[in-house]
């Protein structure tokens, strides 16, 4: 494995999997209400309520929704520092795919094994309820190359250089089922400059599911920060 390219050593972002302070006591409200949202999925998808009890339900959810817009919106990133471009807690939380506090996400919890170098390796454990359905009983297709995503940006964020996808390659091999513990891994395979190949495997048991390959470029800083304007100049409109 060749080294990074000492030219982008400097690059100040990190990536978005590191959490850098506590979430606020707002944010831990919202996990609690995010966990009951799932829940509520998870129910409107199966039960056999009549339509006045269903009338009743939407009722409801329209009643803490006008609860919920009485108050201004703000969705920022934001870093331990002003003008930081340090990974966002911000974007964490609110990932579809591991962010706790929404309620579109499983969310799946990410751990490395090993000392957090590059060669360690990043294992994500999900449970996918009935919502992710793709094949009968089983998890839908597009939903694990976007899991395999999130699990292979987060290893290759240990380069200590990371950046954006630019390709994602899945081989499934067998039925990824529903509502069982499934584990994700990644690696990083090689470095050559700005480009990071990463693979990763899915296994429920001891049956592989998934396979996955995957190329990331190294974001520049400049090209992060254009991001981040971009995305507050439409949140201002």
């Amino acid at each position: 494995m060749s080294s990074p390219d000492p030219a982008n050593l400097t690059n100040p972002f990190k990536g978005f999997h590191i959490r850098t302070e506590e979430r606020s006591p707002t944010d831990e409200i919202r996990l609690k209400i995010a966990e009951e949202l799932r829940v509520v999925f998870d129910e409107l998808l199966a039960t056999s309520a009549p339509v006045e009890e269903l009338e009743q339900t939407r009722a409801i959810v329209n009643q803490a929704v006008s609860l919920l817009k009485l108050r201004p919106h703000s969705h920022d990133y934001e870093g331990p520092a002003e003008g930081s471009l340090a990974p966002m807690n911000s974007f964490l939380d609110r990932s579809p795919i591991i962010g706790a506090i929404n309620p579109l996400s499983v969310p799946m919890r990410m751990d490395i094994e090993g000392d957090g170098g590059i060669e360690s390796t990043v294992v994500g454990y999900a449970l996918f309820p009935a919502a992710y359905e793709g094949p009968p009983g089983c998890v839908h297709g597009g939903f694990i190359a976007a899991y395999f995503d999130e699990v292979l940006g987060m290893a290759q964020s240990l380069s200590g250089n990371p950046g954006m996808t630019v390709n994602l390659t899945v081989d499934y091999r067998a039925p990824t089922p529903l509502k069982q513990p499934v584990i994700f891994r990644g690696r990083v395979v090689s470095i050559d400059g700005r480009k990071i190949s990463v693979a990763g495997t899915l296994h429920h048991g001891e049956t592989l599911c998934a396979e996955a390959k995957g190329l990331f470029v190294s974001m520049r800083p400049e090209v992060f920060s254009r991001l981040v304007e971009i995305r507050q100049a439409h949140q201002a409109k």
